[in-house]
C-alpha cells in the first residue's frame, strides 16, 4: 500500500526545516568553505588544461587530469622555499611604512609645489580634511585586508604542516570536481523539479560564461600585466619591483579599478624613495612620481587597446562603483582572496537575481535563449569513464 501524498503545506513545512538544517551545516563547516572555494577555483583552471590533453593529443581523460595534477605538483616543489617569505617581508614592509608614507604626502600638501618656475599653491587648497578622512580608511583597509588574508592563508613563510594538509585538502578536492564532474552536476541539477532542470542548465551556462571570460580571461591578463609591471620596474629601478608587479597581476582582478589602485603604491615610493632608483637619484621626486604615472598609463593603454579586446571578450555587465565595493567588502570578509573573487560571485549573484526577478514578473526567464533545452540524461552519463569533454559548468557536451 503506497503511502499518502504530502500536501502542498507539509511540503513548505518540510523545505524550510531542510533550509533552515543546511544553513546551520554550513556555518558548523564555515572553516571549510575556503578551501572548498579554492577547490571549485583550482577546477575551474585545470579544466581546460585538461581538455586541451584530451583533445588535442588524444589522451583518455583519466591520463589527461593526472599529467596536469602532476605537473601542479611539480610547480609547487619547484617554488623555491625562501620566495614566498620574501615577498610576505617586502609587503609587509610596504604595509608598515604606509603610515609614514602618509605622512610624508600630507607635508608635501602642506608646501607650494613648483614646476618649471611656476607655483601651484597647494597649500592654499581645502585638501588638509579630505586628506585626513583618506588616510584614515587607507590604513583601515590596509589593516582589515592583512589581518583578514592572514587569517585565510595562515603563516605562509613557515611552510608548517597545516599549510601543506590545506594545500593537499585543495588539490584533492579540486581533482575530484574535475574527474567527477558530470555526475556531481547532474545530479544537483536532479535535485531540482524535472520542470526547471532546463532552466538550471541554461542558467549554469550563463554562469560558467562568466567565470570563463572573467576568472580565465584575468589570470591570463593578470600573469601579462604583472610581468609587463615587473619588468618596467626593474628597469626604472623602483624599489620592490616584484612586489609591485605582483600587486598589478593580482589587482587585474578589480576590473576598470584595479589597474589604477596598482599605480598608487608605484607612485608613492617614486615620491619618497627616488634615492633608491638609478633614475630617479638624478630628478626631484615629483618629476619621477610622473614618470613612473607615465609608465603606468601607458601599461593600462596597452591593456585596454591590445590586450582586453583579445583575452577577456565578454563582459561582468558591472558598473565600476559595484565592482570596488564588492572588493571591499570581499576584503572584509576573506582578504585577498574576497578581492579576487568579487567580480565574478557579483556577476553570478547578478545572473541569479535577473532570473527570479523574471519568474516573480511572469517574464520569459531567458528572453534571449536560442540554445535547445539539454535533457537531463543526457548531462548525467557521458560515458562510464568520463572520456567525453566537458566544460564546468556548463552541463551539455559540446
Amino acid at each position: 500500500m503506497a503511502s499518502p501524498t504530502w500536501s502542498a503545506r507539509s511540503k513548505g513545512t518540510i523545505l524550510i526545516i531542510l533550509s533552515v538544517l543546511l544553513m546551520l551545516a554550513i556555518y558548523s563547516v564555515r572553516g571549510l568553505l575556503i578551501p572548498f572555494i579554492l577547490a571549485v577555483v583550482v577546477a575551474y583552471v585545470v579544466e581546460p588544461l585538461v581538455n586541451l590533453l584530451h583533445r588535442r593529443l588524444r589522451l583518455k581523460r583519466g591520463l589527461a587530469i593526472a599529467i596536469v595534477y602532476l605537473l601542479i605538483l611539480a610547480g609547487l616543489v619547484a617554488i623555491p622555499v625562501t620566495t614566498i617569505p620574501q615577498l610576505i617581508t617586502q609587503a609587509n614592509n610596504l604595509i608598515n611604512n604606509t603610515p609614514r608614507y602618509l605622512q610624508q604626502l600630507g607635508e608635501f600638501l602642506q608646501r607650494p609645489l613648483v614646476i618649471a618656475g611656476y607655483t601651484i599653491p597647494l597649500n592654499e587648497l581645502p585638501l588638509e580634511e579630505a586628506y585626513a578622512e583618506l588616510s584614515r580608511n587607507l590604513l583601515q583597509i590596509l589593516q582589515t585586508v592583512g589581518r583578514e588574508s592572514l587569517n585565510i592563508f595562515g603563516s605562509v613563510a613557515s611552510a608548517t604542516l597545516s599549510t601543506l594538509g590545506w594545500t593537499i585538502v585543495v588539490l584533492v578536492l579540486s581533482f575530484y570536481m574535475v574527474k567527477d564532474y558530470r555526475q556531481l552536476w547532474g545530479g544537483t541539477v536532479g535535485l531540482f523539479p524535472q520542470d526547471y532542470q532546463s532552466d538550471i542548465y541554461r542558467l549554469g551556462r550563463e554562469i560558467s560564461a562568466t567565470w570563463n571570460a572573467f576568472l580565465r580571461g584575468q589570470l591570463i591578463l593578470g600573469l601579462i600585466i604583472g610581468s609587463i609591471t615587473f619588468v618596467a620596474a626593474t628597469i626604472l629601478g623602483l624599489p620592490n619591483s616584484l612586489l609591485l608587479g605582483i600587486l598589478a597581476g593580482f589587482l587585474e582582478f578589480i576590473p576598470n579599478i584595479g589597474p589604477a589602485l596598482a599605480a598608487i603604491p608605484a607612485i608613492v615610493i617614486a615620491l619618497f624613495q627616488n634615492e633608491q632608483s638609478w633614475l630617479g637619484a638624478g630628478l626631484s621626486p615629483f618629476i619621477f612620481a610622473l614618470i613612473v604615472l607615465g609608465v603606468y598609463v601607458l601599461i593600462q593603454q596597452i591593456e585596454n587597446i591590445v590586450l582586453v579586446p583579445r583575452i577577456i571578450g565578454r563582459s561582468l555587465s558591472l558598473h565600476p562603483l559595484v565592482v570596488f565595493v564588492g572588493a571591499l567588502a570581499g576584503a572584509s570578509v576573506a582578504g585577498i582572496l574576497g578581492i579576487l573573487l568579487a567580480a565574478p560571485l557579483l556577476g553570478t549573484a547578478r545572473l541569479v537575481f535577473l532570473y527570479i526577478y523574471r519568474k516573480l514578473r511572469d517574464l520569459p526567464a531567458f528572453p534571449d535563449a536560442t540554445a535547445p533545452a539539454v535533457p537531463l540524461a543526457a548531462q548525467a552519463t557521458g560515458g562510464a569513464d568520463g572520456d567525453e569533454p566537458l566544460s564546468l559548468p556548463a552541463g551539455a557536451p559540446e
